[in-house]
């Protein structure tokens, strides 16, 4: 009942932290409105939801989260963005600095500097950056103007026709292939620095999986040990969850792929957990890059549990062994990447079930032998 109460008590927390959200202090005549939309705030903005608007003048910071994201009035502090699509509409302006990773970005306000992760990349006719624009994007298309410099590395770059200046400084570029910009539309200097996409030998591709794989086996090397030597009833937990308990495994695994980093975000953009949240980004990042080494425990340990003598040696050398298979399953062609996500979701699942569950495999009929 205990183990019960604690997966619907993760489910829940998940369930609240997919709902939206809403943060902000010290505000007048402060009220949300349908999709986010929100009346004036006198001081930093904290919003996490499907669909945010904000159409009303922000007096201060805005720290936004969510799948679609529009900016349709003043903001006079900086803009951090984490969004599917994020668009600045022409009766914005920004008066501080733009820190977006976005799919999708559309600009045609106006800016003061653009620091930008996307996919697609838009500077409309009505935009107008005062600074500079530092982008990483796979397609990029300017239409408006930039008051000083632009540093973009992209796929492809495209200008509006018969405009000049568009970037009144210079333009340092790279990219695979050399853009076609009109004669006019830079007024300093263009730096183009091209990307060579170079392909491998067989001899080269070799090293590097063979590097590839010493890393990873390395590292589970390290991993397995500590477990099987500080923990050993850990072991027999990872092998009971994972063979008595996969679909809530399985469950927990997706629930906590998506919901730490999600905690995490939320403790950062608000400011209130700061270390809170640099601790769990850093957790779930070790928590991710141990997770091959976690599955290959619980199927070795699974496979040393049917031998009639099981050593804590035998259970290392099979859990080796089991990282090493399912290491070359991932790079099988098509179902690699299904291998893939099964190793992280299961993995991350053991791991988290593992501390939660009391029960073990039952090893009353096997003797181990401790060296």
């Amino acid at each position: 009942m205990l183990k019960t109460r604690k997966i619907i008590c993760l489910f829940f927390i998940f369930f609240l932290l997919l709902s939206s959200v809403c943060i902000a202090t010290n505000t007048e005549d402060a009220a949300q409105e349908n999709n986010s939309t929100l009346t004036f705030i006198n001081t930093d903005l904290y919003l996490a939801n499907n669909d945010v608007i904000i159409d009303k003048a922000v007096d201060g910071n805005a720290f936004i989260y969510g799948q679609n994201v529009t900016i349709k009035n003043d903001i006079f502090g900086d803009l951090f963005v984490f969004a599917n699509s994020l668009t600045i509409e022409n009766t914005a302006t920004i008066s501080g600095n733009i820190f977006a990773y976005a799919n999708s970005l559309t600009v045609d306000g106006k800016v003061t500097d653009v620091y930008a992760l996307s996919q697609n990349f838009i500077l409309g006719e009505n935009a107008s950056i005062y600074r500079d624009l530092k982008l990483y994007t796979d397609s990029c298309n300017i239409n408006g103007i930039i008051d000083k410099n632009a540093y973009i590395v992209a796929n492809t770059i495209s200008f509006k026709e018969d405009i000049d200046g568009l970037i009144k400084g210079n333009l340092n570029y790279t990219s695979g292939n050399e853009a076609n910009i009109p004669e006019k539309a830079i007024t300093g200097e263009v730096n183009f620095t091209q990307v060579k996409n170079e392909q491998l030998s067989v001899s080269e591709m070799i090293k590097m999986y063979i590097s590839s794989f010493v890393n990873v086996f390395a590292y589970a090397i390290i991993v397995i040990l500590l477990i099987v030597n500080l923990a050993p009833k850990a072991a027999d937990k990872l092998t009971y969850c994972l063979t008595k308990r996969p679909f809530v495994t399985a469950g927990v695994g997706i629930v906590g792929v998506i919901l730490v980093p999600i905690i995490a975000i939320l403790a950062l953009i608000t400011g209130l957990l700061l270390y809170l949240g640099v601790a769990l980004l850093a957790t779930y990042i070790l928590m991710l890059s141990i997770t091959i080494s976690i599955l290959g425990i619980a199927v070795g340990n699974y496979f040393a549990n049917k031998l009639k003598n099981k050593t804590k040696t035998k259970t290392v050398l099979l859990s080796l062994a089991s990282v090493a298979v399912i290491w070359l399953l991932q790079l099988v062609p098509y179902i690699g990447t299904y291998v893939s996500t099964f190793t992280i979701v299961f993995g991350f699942g053991l791991m988290l079930f593992a501390l939660f569950s009391k029960k073990t495999t039952n090893n009353a009929e096997f003797k181990t032998e401790n060296n």
